[in-house]
């Protein structure tokens, strides 16, 4: 399983929830409230079962996240991602001028990197323009073995 790695997006701001949700037509409940707060404030997307473990507390039960979830999906303010290990995750959509992200995962030890840099967009639009697609999308997930699960794997081939 992906080890989930919570911290900042890259973008200057959190969003307001409760602003965010109304201005999307959406009541402003505090279990909507909370899943928008942690959706944001991830750095990976998460899985429905990895967002109802972190809401439940705030009396979200598993059938209330998905609903939700889903209608955020719907009114494409959150997506899914389809992830290396065949989980599908969810984050929320690129917005502010802010692009979505690509993610580096050690296969030893399930660390997650966000990457920032996209350098698929620019390939995306042309091939877009040249078939004729419209709305395309993609994602994209590098794996390896990070620095600190080398060093353990280094030292046992050098003992003679």
């Amino acid at each position: 399983m992906v080890q989930v790695i919570m911290g900042k997006h890259a973008h200057s701001h959190a969003i307001d929830a409760t602003a965010w949700l109304r201005q999307n037509g959406l009541r402003a409940t505090h279990g909507r409230i909370a899943i928008v707060q942690l959706l944001d404030n991830s750095s990976v997307p998460l899985t429905l079962a990895d967002i109802h473990e972190k809401v439940r507390a705030e009396g979200c039960d598993f059938a209330t996240v998905f609903r939700f979830i889903s209608i955020l999906e719907e009114k494409e303010l959150v997506q899914r991602v389809a992830w290396i290990d065949g989980t599908t995750r969810h984050e929320i959509r690129a917005r502010d001028g802010h692009h979505h992200h690509h993610y580096l995962i050690c296969r030893t030890c399930h660390k997650v990197e966000p990457i920032d840099e996209c350098v698929v967009e620019r390939f995306e639009s042309q091939i877009a323009k040249e078939r004729g697609y419209a709305g395309l999308s993609h994602s994209l997930q590098l794996s390896g073995v990070c620095p600190a699960c080398q060093k353990p794997a280094a030292k046992t081939r050098k003992k003679p």
